[in-house]
């Protein structure tokens, strides 16, 4: 697995309302499932106290080819 990127983002909710920081970072690798369900629920909610801000969400895609044994 390795890191991709990372970003501090800081906001405010409401004008005069506290800022929020999120720190996110971006991880590519393989992932091999040993709970189907603990992975299904993941996928539809998320991970992390970031989620009402648009993160901790998960993208999946099938290792291409000639990827595959390695």
């Amino acid at each position: 697995m390795s890191l991709t990127s990372r970003d501090v983002l800081r906001f405010s909710k409401h004008r005069d309302g506290p800022r929020v920081t999120l720190s996110t970072a971006t991880y590519q690798g393989r992932l091999r499932v040993t709970d189907p369900d603990a992975l299904r629920h993941t996928l539809l909610h998320g991970i992390g106290p970031a989620k009402a801000y648009g993160r901790g969400l998960l993208t999946l895609a099938p290792l291409a080819p000639e990827n595959r044994d390695a």
